[in-house]
């Protein structure tokens, strides 16, 4: 019998996660590797499939041979008068101190090699805003204290992911804000090239396996992405309507709905300016049934007692995006952005490019098509709506 094929009980898997945590706070692995490896054992059902997840890393020490470093000075990010932002591979000490003087600082943990299975943080914004980005399924306790400020923990509502290092933010916000906010893995980490059934449904793809060889890393500036933009509708005019408390109160209310939605879809979220989203999606029928879901689950929605309906409109485009950090630039990008904004209210408006990639499905209904004048864009835009009442 293959010892590979040899099924694998539960103590097994949870060993294997033990062993990932120790080669995090070896520093061979970032917090999001760690994650998506920690997934991939607790589903693991053989012993080949736990052997692929600790393939390409050698064996870790028992947790009693991993010396603590000594308490070292905390290394510092600081802005004043100026922005300061730190994401990608970086090296995160046990203690860090994040300070923004009418500046702002970013600290983007996702990518980064902790020292410990304890990070803390201390952050102190005076007249300034400090952001946090830890990854989803993280526990993060929130300390400290805020005067004539803000301090927000805003963490998606998944399982937490077991053996994950605690991260304690001391968080002092003097007229500014500090927030800690949890995303899904960045974009480059997630190739956009997922197999799709003939009908473009995402469910019949199969993942390649950790100990598969894949080719390098896809990104977005190598690959065709689907672009959608959705944007709140008057939501200038509401604020000045309603007021501050009242608007701010219906805009969380439309965040908080469309990113459900997403987690449906599979869309990844690239940026939230206000009431606009931008996401990326790596086939264009997952974009559209997510604009379709997205109208829908608005147009139902029951608004709180003394709060107004919320309605959008929606742009989409496909094609090559370059890829800057987490963020997508490009053409692609502005079509997208242009097409939301000529958009009726409740209108979703399908690039010319996006909705042929889909007719062949018979999924979808387009109305007449047409061209806009686009902001920007020198020759007029073939598109049409999407039907979706």
């Amino acid at each position: 019998m293959d010892p590979t094929s040899v099924r694998v009980a539960d103590a097994e898997r949870d060993r294997t996660v033990e062993q990932l945590r120790e080669h995090v706070v070896a520093g061979r692995l970032t917090l999001d590797e760690f994650s998506d490896r920690m997934g991939a054992a607790l589903e693991a059902t053989t012993r080949g499939d736990l052997e692929d997840v600790l393939r390409d890393l050698p064996p870790a020490p028992p947790a009693s041979v991993v010396a603590a470093s000594p308490r070292s000075e905390p290394r510092s990010h600081i802005a004043v008068m100026s922005g300061h932002r730190t994401r990608g591979r970086w090296r995160l000490g046990r203690r860090t101190r994040a300070v923004a003087v009418m500046g702002g600082c970013t600290l983007d943990l996702r990518q980064a090699q902790i020292e410990g299975p304890e990070v803390e943080i201390t952050a102190t914004a005076f007249w300034g805003g400090i952001d946090i980005v830890v990854p989803e399924g993280f526990h993060v306790d929130l300390r400290g204290f805020s005067f004539m400020g803000g301090r927000s923990l805003r963490l998606r509502d998944v399982p937490l992911v077991p053996g994950s290092p605690h991260i304690v933010v001391n968080a002092y916000a003097v007229m500014g804000g500090v927030g800690v906010k949890s995303r899904p893995s960045r974009l480059h980490s997630r190739p956009l090239d997922r197999p799709e059934d003939p009908h473009g449904d995402p469910r019949g793809a199969v993942a390649p396996a950790w100990g598969d060889r894949v080719a390098a890393p896809a990104t977005a500036s190598d690959r065709t992405v689907t672009i959608v933009f959705c944007d709140m509708v008057g939501y200038a005019t509401l604020t000045d309507r309603v007021g501050d408390q009242a608007s701010h109160r219906i805009l969380q209310e439309y965040h908080r709905i469309v990113r459900d939605v997403l987690a449906r879809h599979g869309g990844q979220e690239i940026s939230v300016q206000g009431d606009g989203f931008m996401v990326a999606f790596d086939g264009a029928a997952r974009a559209l049934r997510c604009a379709v879901d997205v109208q829908r689950v608005l147009s139902a929605h029951v608004p709180a007692d003394g709060d107004e309906p919320i309605a959008v409109h929606v742009g989409i485009h496909t094609g090559d995006a370059v890829a800057d950090g987490e963020d997508l630039l490009g053409r692609t990008v502005i079509v997208a952005s242009r097409l939301a904004d000529v958009a009726a209210p409740g209108e979703i408006l399908v690039s010319s490019l996006s909705a042929q990639m889909v007719l062949g499905s018979g999924e979808f209904t387009f109305g007449a098509p047409r061209e806009v004048a686009l902001k920007g864009i020198a020759a007029p835009q073939p598109c049409s709506a999407l039907s979706w009442e």
